[in-house]
């Protein structure tokens, strides 16, 4: 057999192999979404964006949902419209401001007395405060912090008793690439989500044998509050197409089901995270070459979200 022969062989099963591992993966989750029916789920920041289309999409799996975030009349819209989506399901609002401990204790307390566990946890709530470093003020930074990480470790340690004794559930915790790659102008931002991907890792590896899967999803820029008024400068520095919240969305369902610890959403903002970690000089040589054409620093310092 010829050299060119065998290459040709090789690389036909290879890609038969490929082929297969994709089609007994989409299987084995498509199994495992059918298993969400039935099942609460307790989504934060459930009000808009990324919150409403998960809830939308475990609406659609026939989960139970309690949706908590501050603007009640949305939630109730929301809610409103699960229930339309599947007429199986019931629905909780809980209207929550998550920097508040006493408003978490409550939030979890409510949604145990109407349906008696929790059996998936996301951490979906976030802001983001644009500032230069010299102009974070200290209630920018302590709101920041205490909605984007405290929120989350506080929410995890209220639900995961009641998990563990059940010997199972998920916590999923929607983070961002600038936990991996930071974005200027948005440090306090970039931190928190940073501290919840090692906090997601390091529960993975404390909680495993347990039955409780953590997964961190990391996705690029997406049409929400927090991207808003900065979708044209995203673009002027070679981030053409934004995300949409039901991509995410989707795909975050699709890697819980997988069991997936990780779930990557956006492949250009993927690949810039793992540049700036391998060679950190290319990542500083493109901002030296963005940041004064791109109206970028401009807009971010302005650019915040409650």
């Amino acid at each position: 057999m010829s050299r060119n022969n065998t290459f040709l062989t090789l690389l036909g099963a290879g890609a038969g192999i490929a082929l297969a591992v994709t089609v007994a993966r989409r299987r084995r989750i498509r199994r495992a979404l059918d298993e969400y029916a039935g099942k609460v789920v307790l989504i934060t920041g459930a009000s808009a964006g990324i919150g409403e289309a998960l809830a939308l999409e475990f609406a659609r799996r026939g989960a139970h949902l309690v949706l908590a975030a501050r603007r009640q009349s949305q939630l109730e819209r929301i809610a409103s419209t699960c229930e339309q989506i599947h007429p199986g399901i019931e629905t909780l609002v809980v209207p929550t401001d998550v920097s508040d401990e006493a408003q978490l204790e409550r939030l979890v307390q409510a949604a145990h007395d109407r349906f008696g566990r929790i059996d998936v946890l996301v951490n979906n709530a976030g802001i983001i405060q644009g500032a230069e470093v010299t102009g974070l003020s200290r209630e920018m930074i302590e709101r920041t912090f205490a909605v984007n990480l405290y929120a989350p470790i506080r929410l995890t340690q209220l639900v995961l008793p009641g998990m563990l004794e059940c010997g199972s559930g998920q916590i999923i915790n929607i983070g961002s690439v600038a936990g991996l790659a930071s974005l200027p102008y948005f440090l306090v931002y970039d931190v928190t989500k940073a501290g919840l991907r090692a906090w997601t890792e390091g529960l993975r590896h404390e909680l495993h044998g347990t039955g409780v899967e953590t997964i961190l999803v990391a996705p690029g820029f997406v049409e929400t509050d927090v991207v808003a008024d900065m979708h044209r400068v995203y673009r002027a520095i070679g981030f053409f197409r934004l995300l949409s919240p039901q991509t995410v969305a989707r795909r975050t369902l699709e890697g819980a089901a997988a069991g997936d610890p990780v779930v990557r959403v956006g492949w250009m903002e993927t690949v810039a995270g793992y540049i700036t970690t391998l060679f950190p000089r290319l990542t500083d040589l493109y901002w030296r070459i963005v940041l004064p054409i791109s109206g970028y620093r401009e807009m971010a310092i302005k650019h915040r979200t409650e």
